[in-house]
């Protein structure tokens, strides 16, 4: 990546010299820009996307289920979908979120919704 004087602060440096850390920061900062809530989606859309390629780390057991799509967004973050308690969701997250992870990433979602309709 590339150093521009405003951000490095330093007027003597050249702007146009390449930064290991720089791009490194960079490409992090751009891979968590995709990184998304988990929201409700209805049947049609969860099986549209897991008809789309063969779903990565399909994982399940008799209460949840949920797959990550093949192909990245940006780094190791591509889009997640789940079935929990007969409701679909799709997040955006880091591809090495475990099954657990994402079932409880939905359920604190869900445990808001009831919290929020006392």
């Amino acid at each position: 990546m590339y150093t521009p004087d405003i951000i490095t602060g330093e007027a003597g440096k050249n702007r146009f010299e390449w930064s290991a850390g720089a791009e490194a920061a960079y490409w992090e900062a751009r891979a968590k820009s995709y990184v998304t809530a988990p929201v409700e989606i209805d049947l049609h859309r969860y099986m549209d996307v897991l008809g789309t390629l063969p779903p990565l780390d399909w994982q399940g057991d008799r209460d949840s289920e949920s797959f990550k799509f093949a192909e990245m967004m940006c780094g190791s973050v591509t889009d997640i979908y789940a079935k929990v308690e007969g409701r679909y969701f799709q997040l955006c997250d880091e591809c090495t979120l475990s099954h657990a992870e994402i079932v409880g990433r939905i359920k604190e979602v869900l445990s808001k919704e009831t919290v929020s309709q006392k």
